[in-house]
């Protein structure tokens, strides 16, 4: 019966949302890291190993959270173990009580967001439209990720074959006009400005520092990315 970690990670108002274990009451995510804590440990101990690591839950009945998945938990295979450490039945049936607390809780919340956005078309827009700005700003770090890396391969080539050739391309290293510019960064025509790359020897400004940052805003444009996500409103109007 392991712990399912689909429920890590929840968002601010889920992490905040009050669940009760056991007669306990705790914020969703008190009640994750006691679920992860015990299915780390390697003992059958409940309230001791909670305790040891300061969560809200070691003060709970966890005996009377358990009681419902205990059969469940007895018809769990053995570790191979001996004794106890073989099967941790009420542990086990603990930790189930709490991922399905858990579970509810996710459900509830996620409920309450859709309610919201059937109520409130502004809302749903609002989240749309930082949905969008996020997706957009991956995106461009994508692209600029991918162009600093085309300039480091280009400014070590033209390192390495220092002597050979002299360039005078005005845009940045690795894009535009350059040798060693790869496909996807020949489309690039702006000139780079001052940054902390470095040109090199072959260059006719050699040692003068450029940056990438142009090119790779003009790249990310020509790319024609448009992100977008779908919004209903309450009469199931898409938009």
């Amino acid at each position: 019966m392991p712990y399912r970690p689909v429920l890590s990670n929840p968002w601010p108002a889920l992490a905040a949302r009050q669940v009760i274990i056991g007669g306990q009451p705790v914020p969703y995510a008190e009640a994750l890291r006691a679920a992860e804590v015990l299915s780390a440990s390697r003992t059958s101990a409940i309230e001791p190993v909670l305790r040891a690591a300061g969560c809200a839950l070691a003060r709970c009945d966890y005996f009377a959270a358990a009681a419902p998945y205990l059969e469940e938990a007895r018809r769990a295979p053995k570790t191979g173990r001996s004794g106890a450490a073989g099967r941790h039945v009420t542990k086990n049936a603990f930790i189930e009580s709490v991922t399905l607390a858990l579970a509810l809780a996710r459900e509830q919340e996620l409920a309450a967001a859709m309610a919201a956005f059937a109520a409130d078309e502004r809302y749903a827009t609002a989240i749309a439209r930082e949905a969008v700005a996020a997706r957009e700003r991956a995106y461009l770090a994508g692209v600029r990720s991918s162009v600093r890396a085309a300039v480091a391969r280009a400014v070590a080539a033209c390192g390495a074959a220092a002597g050979q050739f002299t360039c005078d391309a005005a845009t940045a290293c690795g894009t535009g006009a350059c040798r060693f510019a790869s496909p996807a960064c020949q489309g690039a025509t702006v000139a780079a400005a001052a940054g902390k790359f470095t040109r090199p020897a072959n260059h006719t400004e050699a040692g003068r520092g450029f940056t990438e940052a142009g090119a790779a805003a003009e790249l990310a444009a020509a790319g024609g990315y448009r992100a977008g996500v779908q919004v209903w409103d309450a009469d199931g109007l898409a938009a």
